[in-house]
Protein backbone atom coordinates (compact mmCIF):
# COMPACT_ATOMS: atom_id res chain seq x y z
CA UNK A 1 0.00 0.00 0.00
CA UNK A 2 1.26 3.24 -0.93
CA UNK A 3 2.04 5.81 1.94
CA UNK A 4 1.81 9.67 1.39
CA UNK A 5 4.11 11.48 4.76
CA UNK A 6 4.35 15.12 4.76
CA UNK A 7 7.11 16.55 6.46
CA UNK A 8 5.86 18.63 8.99
CA UNK A 9 7.14 22.36 8.26
CA UNK A 10 8.24 25.02 11.09
CA UNK A 11 9.04 28.28 10.25
CA UNK A 12 9.07 31.11 12.63
CA UNK A 13 9.51 34.48 10.79
CA UNK A 14 11.11 36.71 13.62
CA UNK A 15 9.27 40.15 12.81
CA UNK A 16 9.35 41.73 16.20
CA UNK A 17 11.83 44.24 15.47
CA UNK A 18 14.76 42.49 18.03
CA UNK A 19 18.20 43.47 15.64
CA UNK A 20 19.55 40.30 17.06
CA UNK A 21 16.73 38.03 14.69
CA UNK A 22 18.95 36.84 11.89
CA UNK A 23 17.53 38.89 8.65
CA UNK A 24 17.62 36.03 5.91
CA UNK A 25 16.01 39.15 2.98
CA UNK A 26 13.80 37.76 0.06
CA UNK A 27 15.35 34.36 0.02
CA UNK A 28 13.92 30.44 -0.43
CA UNK A 29 15.06 27.90 1.38
CA UNK A 30 13.79 24.02 1.99
CA UNK A 31 11.23 24.22 4.38
CA UNK A 32 12.30 22.66 7.63
CA UNK A 33 15.97 23.13 7.31
CA UNK A 34 16.77 26.22 9.55
CA UNK A 35 17.31 24.26 12.71
CA UNK A 36 18.38 21.10 11.06
CA UNK A 37 18.99 19.90 7.24
CA UNK A 38 18.19 16.37 8.30
CA UNK A 39 15.00 14.84 7.18
CA UNK A 40 13.68 11.11 8.65
CA UNK A 41 12.15 9.46 5.41
CA UNK A 42 10.81 6.18 6.96
CA UNK A 43 9.92 3.63 3.88
CA UNK A 44 7.34 1.27 4.56
CA UNK A 45 6.82 -0.41 1.48
CA UNK A 46 6.28 2.11 -1.35
CA UNK A 47 5.91 5.33 0.32
CA UNK A 48 6.03 8.88 -0.38
CA UNK A 49 7.25 12.21 1.43
CA UNK A 50 6.50 15.75 0.16
CA UNK A 51 9.27 18.35 0.17
CA UNK A 52 8.82 21.75 0.42
CA UNK A 53 10.13 25.00 -0.48
CA UNK A 54 9.83 28.51 2.12
CA UNK A 55 10.08 31.86 1.70
CA UNK A 56 11.25 34.45 4.05
CA UNK A 57 8.10 37.03 2.98
CA UNK A 58 4.67 35.91 1.30
CA UNK A 59 5.33 35.91 -2.60
CA UNK A 60 3.56 38.88 -4.45
CA UNK A 61 3.42 36.62 -7.80
CA UNK A 62 4.03 32.39 -8.32
CA UNK A 63 7.44 31.95 -8.14
CA UNK A 64 9.03 29.24 -9.46
CA UNK A 65 11.87 27.02 -7.75
CA UNK A 66 14.17 24.91 -9.07
CA UNK A 67 14.90 21.79 -7.03
CA UNK A 68 16.97 18.71 -7.59
CA UNK A 69 18.96 15.77 -6.39
CA UNK A 70 22.60 16.59 -5.00
CA UNK A 71 24.25 13.17 -4.88
CA UNK A 72 27.80 14.81 -5.96
CA UNK A 73 27.41 16.55 -2.04
CA UNK A 74 27.07 13.29 -0.18
CA UNK A 75 30.91 12.68 0.34
CA UNK A 76 31.62 16.36 1.43
CA UNK A 77 28.60 15.69 3.93
CA UNK A 78 29.88 12.40 4.88
CA UNK A 79 33.03 14.20 5.48
CA UNK A 80 31.77 16.99 7.53
CA UNK A 81 29.67 14.88 9.79
CA UNK A 82 31.49 11.67 10.24
CA UNK A 83 29.41 9.35 9.03
CA UNK A 84 29.81 6.85 5.92
CA UNK A 85 26.39 7.27 4.59
CA UNK A 86 25.29 5.86 0.95
CA UNK A 87 23.04 7.46 -1.44
CA UNK A 88 19.71 5.09 -2.38
CA UNK A 89 20.29 2.61 -4.67
CA UNK A 90 19.56 3.61 -8.50
CA UNK A 91 16.47 2.65 -9.54
CA UNK A 92 15.14 2.61 -5.42
CA UNK A 93 13.75 6.17 -5.73
CA UNK A 94 12.13 8.60 -7.85
CA UNK A 95 11.36 12.18 -7.71
CA UNK A 96 8.58 13.58 -9.32
CA UNK A 97 9.43 16.81 -11.31
CA UNK A 98 11.78 19.31 -10.89
CA UNK A 99 10.40 22.55 -9.21
CA UNK A 100 7.81 23.58 -7.29
CA UNK A 101 6.12 26.45 -7.13
CA UNK A 102 5.07 28.93 -4.38
CA UNK A 103 1.89 31.01 -4.99
CA UNK A 104 1.00 34.42 -5.20
CA UNK A 105 0.08 35.59 -1.05
CA UNK A 106 1.97 32.20 0.11
CA UNK A 107 5.10 31.34 1.38
CA UNK A 108 5.35 27.67 1.49
CA UNK A 109 5.71 26.04 -1.96
CA UNK A 110 3.38 23.04 -3.59
CA UNK A 111 5.20 19.86 -2.20
CA UNK A 112 8.33 18.08 -4.50
CA UNK A 113 6.96 14.37 -4.13
CA UNK A 114 9.85 11.49 -3.76
CA UNK A 115 8.76 8.08 -3.76
CA UNK A 116 11.24 5.52 -2.51
CA UNK A 117 10.79 1.43 -3.03
CA UNK A 118 11.66 -0.20 0.24
CA UNK A 119 12.11 -3.73 -1.60
CA UNK A 120 15.02 -2.10 -2.98
CA UNK A 121 16.46 -0.97 0.33
CA UNK A 122 18.79 -3.12 2.66
CA UNK A 123 17.08 -3.47 6.15
CA UNK A 124 19.89 -1.63 8.76
CA UNK A 125 21.30 1.00 6.13
CA UNK A 126 20.43 4.42 6.46
CA UNK A 127 20.36 6.07 3.00
CA UNK A 128 20.75 9.91 2.40
CA UNK A 129 20.05 11.76 -1.17
CA UNK A 130 20.92 15.15 -0.48
CA UNK A 131 18.08 17.48 -2.30
CA UNK A 132 19.31 20.99 -3.36
CA UNK A 133 17.22 24.18 -4.40
CA UNK A 134 18.83 25.06 -7.53
CA UNK A 135 17.95 28.44 -8.78
CA UNK A 136 14.78 30.82 -7.92
CA UNK A 137 12.81 33.25 -9.93
CA UNK A 138 11.11 36.25 -9.20
CA UNK A 139 14.34 38.22 -7.32
CA UNK A 140 14.21 36.05 -4.41
CA UNK A 141 17.76 34.75 -3.23
CA UNK A 142 18.77 31.59 -1.56
CA UNK A 143 19.93 31.25 1.59
CA UNK A 144 22.90 29.22 0.99
CA UNK A 145 22.63 27.34 5.10
CA UNK A 146 19.10 26.13 4.13
CA UNK A 147 19.18 25.41 0.31
CA UNK A 148 19.83 21.56 0.77
CA UNK A 149 17.90 19.12 2.72
CA UNK A 150 19.65 15.46 3.43
CA UNK A 151 17.31 13.34 3.30
CA UNK A 152 17.14 9.91 5.33
CA UNK A 153 16.03 6.79 3.89
CA UNK A 154 15.46 3.89 6.46
CA UNK A 155 13.31 0.92 5.44
CA UNK A 156 10.49 -0.22 7.67
CA UNK A 157 11.43 -3.67 9.27
CA UNK A 158 8.60 -5.93 10.33
CA UNK A 159 9.17 -8.90 12.55
CA UNK A 160 8.39 -10.66 15.24
CA UNK A 161 9.68 -9.85 18.63
CA UNK A 162 10.26 -12.06 22.01
CA UNK A 163 6.94 -11.50 24.69
CA UNK A 164 7.92 -12.37 28.58
CA UNK A 165 4.70 -12.46 30.78
CA UNK A 166 6.90 -13.45 33.75
CA UNK A 167 8.67 -16.53 34.51
CA UNK A 168 10.49 -16.60 31.32
CA UNK A 169 13.94 -15.89 30.39
CA UNK A 170 17.31 -16.40 28.26
CA UNK A 171 20.24 -17.65 29.63
CA UNK A 172 23.96 -17.66 27.53
CA UNK A 173 25.89 -20.55 28.70
CA UNK A 174 28.84 -19.20 27.14
CA UNK A 175 29.25 -16.06 28.76
CA UNK A 176 29.61 -18.15 31.93
CA UNK A 177 33.19 -18.74 33.68
CA UNK A 178 36.55 -17.18 33.80
CA UNK A 179 37.19 -18.05 30.63
CA UNK A 180 33.83 -16.30 29.05
CA UNK A 181 34.15 -13.47 26.51
CA UNK A 182 32.46 -10.99 28.40
CA UNK A 183 34.67 -11.70 32.26
CA UNK A 184 36.78 -8.20 31.47
CA UNK A 185 35.58 -6.11 29.02
CA UNK A 186 37.72 -3.04 28.30
CA UNK A 187 35.21 -1.47 26.15
CA UNK A 188 31.41 -2.48 26.12
CA UNK A 189 28.14 -1.64 24.21
CA UNK A 190 25.26 -2.84 25.69
CA UNK A 191 22.13 -2.21 23.53
CA UNK A 192 18.47 -3.90 23.22
CA UNK A 193 14.84 -2.51 22.00
CA UNK A 194 12.20 -3.06 24.56
CA UNK A 195 8.05 -3.04 25.08
CA UNK A 196 7.76 -3.00 28.67
CA UNK A 197 4.83 -3.88 30.49
CA UNK A 198 3.60 -4.13 33.75
CA UNK A 199 5.64 -1.11 34.89
CA UNK A 200 3.98 1.30 37.68
CA UNK A 201 4.74 4.21 39.80
CA UNK A 202 4.96 2.30 42.84
CA UNK A 203 8.05 0.88 44.73
CA UNK A 204 8.40 -2.66 45.17
CA UNK A 205 10.28 -5.23 45.50
CA UNK A 206 8.02 -7.55 43.38
CA UNK A 207 7.95 -4.98 40.46
CA UNK A 208 11.36 -4.98 39.52
CA UNK A 209 11.15 -5.54 35.61
CA UNK A 210 15.18 -6.87 34.73
CA UNK A 211 15.68 -6.69 31.25
CA UNK A 212 19.16 -7.76 30.73
CA UNK A 213 23.17 -7.67 32.44
CA UNK A 214 24.74 -9.69 35.06
CA UNK A 215 22.71 -9.11 38.58
CA UNK A 216 24.26 -6.00 40.14
CA UNK A 217 27.27 -6.27 38.27
CA UNK A 218 25.81 -4.06 35.62
CA UNK A 219 21.98 -4.94 34.66
CA UNK A 220 19.39 -2.86 33.34
CA UNK A 221 16.22 -3.57 34.54
CA UNK A 222 12.89 -1.10 35.49
CA UNK A 223 12.89 -0.59 39.43
CA UNK A 224 14.84 -1.39 41.92
CA UNK A 225 12.53 -2.25 45.22
CA UNK A 226 13.76 0.06 47.34
CA UNK A 227 13.37 3.96 45.66
CA UNK A 228 12.89 3.73 42.40
CA UNK A 229 9.51 2.85 41.01
CA UNK A 230 9.37 0.14 37.94
CA UNK A 231 8.45 3.13 35.51
CA UNK A 232 11.68 4.13 35.66
CA UNK A 233 15.08 2.57 34.23
CA UNK A 234 17.66 1.94 36.78
CA UNK A 235 21.10 0.57 35.49
CA UNK A 236 21.89 -1.19 38.45
CA UNK A 237 25.84 -1.27 40.22
CA UNK A 238 28.05 -0.48 36.74
CA UNK A 239 30.91 -1.99 38.23
CA UNK A 240 34.23 -0.88 36.73
CA UNK A 241 37.72 -1.52 38.11
CA UNK A 242 40.85 -3.12 37.50
CA UNK A 243 39.76 -6.37 40.47
CA UNK A 244 37.97 -8.89 38.55
CA UNK A 245 35.36 -9.15 40.62
CA UNK A 246 32.64 -6.52 41.04
CA UNK A 247 31.85 -6.93 44.25
CA UNK A 248 35.40 -4.82 44.58
CA UNK A 249 35.06 -2.65 41.73
CA UNK A 250 33.99 0.98 41.94
CA UNK A 251 29.99 1.65 40.58
CA UNK A 252 28.26 4.34 38.65
CA UNK A 253 25.18 2.90 38.72
CA UNK A 254 22.30 5.39 37.17
CA UNK A 255 18.71 5.77 36.75
CA UNK A 256 17.04 7.79 33.99
CA UNK A 257 14.58 10.62 34.59
CA UNK A 258 12.53 9.71 32.18
CA UNK A 259 8.95 8.09 32.90
CA UNK A 260 8.43 5.27 31.27
CA UNK A 261 5.02 3.73 29.70
CA UNK A 262 3.87 0.65 29.41
CA UNK A 263 3.50 -0.58 25.69
CA UNK A 264 5.61 1.80 23.89
CA UNK A 265 8.88 0.59 22.30
CA UNK A 266 12.17 2.44 23.97
CA UNK A 267 15.91 1.58 22.69
CA UNK A 268 17.92 1.43 25.30
CA UNK A 269 22.06 1.59 25.74
CA UNK A 270 24.58 1.84 27.92
CA UNK A 271 28.58 2.18 26.78
CA UNK A 272 31.84 2.18 27.78
CA UNK A 273 34.90 3.28 26.24
CA UNK A 274 37.60 2.72 29.02
CA UNK A 275 37.17 5.97 30.66
CA UNK A 276 33.66 7.09 30.61
CA UNK A 277 30.36 5.54 30.54
CA UNK A 278 27.64 6.68 29.01
CA UNK A 279 23.66 5.70 28.77
CA UNK A 280 21.31 6.76 25.74
CA UNK A 281 17.43 6.53 25.37
CA UNK A 282 16.48 6.34 21.56
CA UNK A 283 19.85 7.57 20.69
CA UNK A 284 20.17 10.16 22.62
CA UNK A 285 22.41 10.89 25.70
CA UNK A 286 21.00 11.01 28.69
CA UNK A 287 23.69 10.38 31.23
CA UNK A 288 28.13 10.70 30.91
CA UNK A 289 30.03 9.86 34.20
CA UNK A 290 33.80 9.82 34.46
CA UNK A 291 35.06 6.47 35.76
CA UNK A 292 38.64 5.62 37.02
CA UNK A 293 39.21 3.02 34.67
CA UNK A 294 39.30 -0.44 33.97
CA UNK A 295 37.01 -3.60 33.33
CA UNK A 296 33.42 -4.31 33.17
CA UNK A 297 32.66 -8.40 34.29
CA UNK A 298 29.35 -9.52 33.25
CA UNK A 299 30.28 -12.72 33.64
CA UNK A 300 30.25 -12.81 37.40
CA UNK A 301 26.94 -11.24 40.00
CA UNK A 302 27.38 -8.30 42.38
CA UNK A 303 27.79 -10.11 45.67
CA UNK A 304 29.27 -13.73 44.40
CA UNK A 305 26.35 -15.37 43.67
CA UNK A 306 26.13 -19.04 41.89
CA UNK A 307 27.55 -19.05 38.02
CA UNK A 308 23.66 -18.86 37.68
CA UNK A 309 23.70 -15.49 38.05
CA UNK A 310 25.60 -14.47 35.06
CA UNK A 311 24.94 -12.46 32.46
CA UNK A 312 21.29 -13.37 31.16
CA UNK A 313 18.31 -11.66 29.37
CA UNK A 314 14.99 -11.66 31.37
CA UNK A 315 15.78 -12.40 34.96
CA UNK A 316 17.85 -11.42 37.70
CA UNK A 317 18.72 -12.84 40.96
CA UNK A 318 18.63 -16.05 39.91
CA UNK A 319 14.42 -16.51 39.13
CA UNK A 320 13.45 -14.18 41.66
CA UNK A 321 12.63 -11.03 39.31
CA UNK A 322 11.88 -11.93 35.64
CA UNK A 323 11.21 -9.47 33.05
CA UNK A 324 7.57 -8.75 31.71
CA UNK A 325 7.50 -7.21 28.16
CA UNK A 326 8.43 -7.40 24.62
CA UNK A 327 12.28 -7.86 23.40
CA UNK A 328 13.77 -7.29 20.22
CA UNK A 329 17.55 -6.66 18.41
CA UNK A 330 19.60 -7.61 22.07
CA UNK A 331 23.48 -7.01 20.95
CA UNK A 332 26.59 -7.06 23.13
CA UNK A 333 29.75 -5.13 21.60
CA UNK A 334 33.45 -5.11 22.36
CA UNK A 335 33.96 -1.78 20.89
CA UNK A 336 32.28 1.60 22.40
CA UNK A 337 29.76 2.42 20.01
CA UNK A 338 29.36 6.44 18.95
CA UNK A 339 25.81 8.11 19.25
CA UNK A 340 25.55 8.15 15.52
CA UNK A 341 25.83 4.09 15.48
CA UNK A 342 23.30 3.73 17.92
CA UNK A 343 20.96 5.86 15.94
CA UNK A 344 21.91 4.44 12.73
CA UNK A 345 21.21 0.70 13.60
CA UNK A 346 18.63 0.42 15.85
CA UNK A 347 16.54 -2.00 14.09
CA UNK A 348 19.16 -3.62 12.62
CA UNK A 349 22.58 -4.34 12.48
CA UNK A 350 24.79 -6.54 9.92
CA UNK A 351 26.50 -9.55 12.08
CA UNK A 352 29.79 -9.26 10.61
CA UNK A 353 30.50 -5.86 12.26
CA UNK A 354 33.32 -5.34 13.85
CA UNK A 355 33.23 -5.55 17.68
CA UNK A 356 29.75 -7.53 17.75
CA UNK A 357 30.27 -10.11 20.22
CA UNK A 358 26.45 -11.31 20.21
CA UNK A 359 23.81 -10.75 18.33
CA UNK A 360 19.79 -11.76 19.17
CA UNK A 361 17.35 -10.38 16.73
CA UNK A 362 14.64 -12.58 18.82
CA UNK A 363 12.48 -12.27 15.59
CA UNK A 364 10.62 -15.96 16.02
CA UNK A 365 13.65 -17.88 14.30
CA UNK A 366 14.70 -20.64 16.44
CA UNK A 367 17.11 -23.38 16.23
CA UNK A 368 16.43 -26.82 15.93
CA UNK A 369 17.13 -27.06 19.22
CA UNK A 370 14.91 -24.32 20.53
CA UNK A 371 17.77 -22.16 21.09
CA UNK A 372 17.65 -17.68 19.57
CA UNK A 373 20.81 -18.03 17.23
CA UNK A 374 23.91 -15.39 17.69
CA UNK A 375 23.88 -13.26 14.57
CA UNK A 376 27.48 -13.07 14.91
CA UNK A 377 28.33 -16.98 14.12
CA UNK A 378 30.21 -17.00 17.50
CA UNK A 379 27.96 -19.58 19.00
CA UNK A 380 26.55 -17.51 21.85
CA UNK A 381 23.39 -18.74 21.10
CA UNK A 382 20.20 -17.74 23.98
CA UNK A 383 18.69 -20.47 25.63
CA UNK A 384 14.82 -19.97 26.47
CA UNK A 385 13.11 -20.93 29.88
CA UNK A 386 9.69 -20.66 30.34
CA UNK A 387 6.54 -20.00 27.97
CA UNK A 388 8.14 -17.73 25.56
CA UNK A 389 5.34 -15.89 23.27
CA UNK A 390 6.27 -14.37 19.59
CA UNK A 391 4.29 -11.10 18.68
CA UNK A 392 3.83 -11.11 14.63
CA UNK A 393 3.83 -7.68 12.84
CA UNK A 394 5.76 -5.16 14.99
CA UNK A 395 7.32 -2.51 12.86
CA UNK A 396 10.86 -0.78 13.24
CA UNK A 397 11.50 2.17 13.68
CA UNK A 398 8.51 1.37 16.20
Amino acid sequence: MKKYIFIVLALILGLTGCKEEPDFGDAVFITGTLSSNTLRFAVDGTSSVGLTVSSSAKATEDITVDVAPAPELLDAYNQSTGRNYQLPPEGSYSVNGSSVTISAEKSVSSPLEITADGSKLNAGVTYCLPISIKKANGGLGILESSKTAYVMFNKVITTKVAQLNGGAYFNVPTFKGESSPVWALNQMTLEIKVRPSHLSSQISADLINPIMGSHESLQLRFGDGSNIPSNKLNFAKVSIGSNYHPDNKPHYESTFEETFENDNWYHIAVVYDGSKVRFYLNGNLEIEKQTEGGQINLAMSYGGQSWNDTFSIGRSYGTTWTYKGCLSECRVWTVARSQSQLQESMCYVDPTTEGLLAYWRFNGELQSDGTVLDETGHGHNAHPSGQINWLDNQKCPF
